[in-house]
């Protein structure tokens, strides 16, 4: 039992000893087709700070976009975030967060004009749209071998500037293998 208890504190420090970590999100290139990195920087045993970049070109999204099936189709996420650690351990641990978000796509709407003889018609028209956001997120994050890390992640946040354009959910769902270094 000392020994138990002796080498999971070596191994908190060697942990706690590591202040970056990579991440990619498997979940975002696996069913959404989406290119997810994080990196995290520890401040101390209970905060750390990060971002995340989105990057997507989803065919079945753009289909549905294109077909008329959805509005907006999102294309990137930057997602700064604070984070902290709920539980003691370095090793295996729940967080919370609270994360910003700065996200754009496109946006498609049919619109109503009228031609030079007085003739009314409908078209689609085309845009961008970019919005921030605010939200929070739950996860549990675990480390083994010292230094890779494996990492499940839920949360939610609104847009709030540009909601006749953007979406109205912000989401981070991911589980991300990473590397603390």
């Amino acid at each position: 039992m000392f020994f138990s208890l002796a080498s999971k504190a070596q191994e908190n420090t060697i942990i706690a000893n590591k202040k970056n970590e990579f991440r990619v999100d498997l979940l975002a290139v696996l069913v959404s087709t989406k290119a997810s990195l994080s990196y995290e920087r520890f401040l101390s045993h209970n905060f750390s700070v990060g971002a995340n970049v989105n990057l997507s070109n989803s065919k079945k999204l753009n289909d549905d976009f294109d077909r008329g099936y959805r509005n907006n189709v999102p294309k990137f996420e930057i997602n700064p975030y604070v984070r902290y650690a709920l539980s003691k351990s370095t090793s295996r641990y729940y967080f919370a967060e609270v994360f910003g978000s700065y996200n754009g796509g496109d946006y498609k709407e049919i619109i109503r004009l009228v031609d030079v003889n007085n003739n009314g018609y409908y078209t689609t028209l085309k845009s961008k749209y970019t919005d921030l956001a605010l939200g929070g997120a739950l996860g549990y994050k675990m480390y083994f071998k010292d230094s890779i890390a494996l990492e499940f992640l839920v949360g939610f946040g609104s847009n709030l500037t540009n909601k006749a354009k953007s979406p109205d959910v912000i989401s981070r769902v991911g589980i991300n293998l990473g590397y603390r270094f």
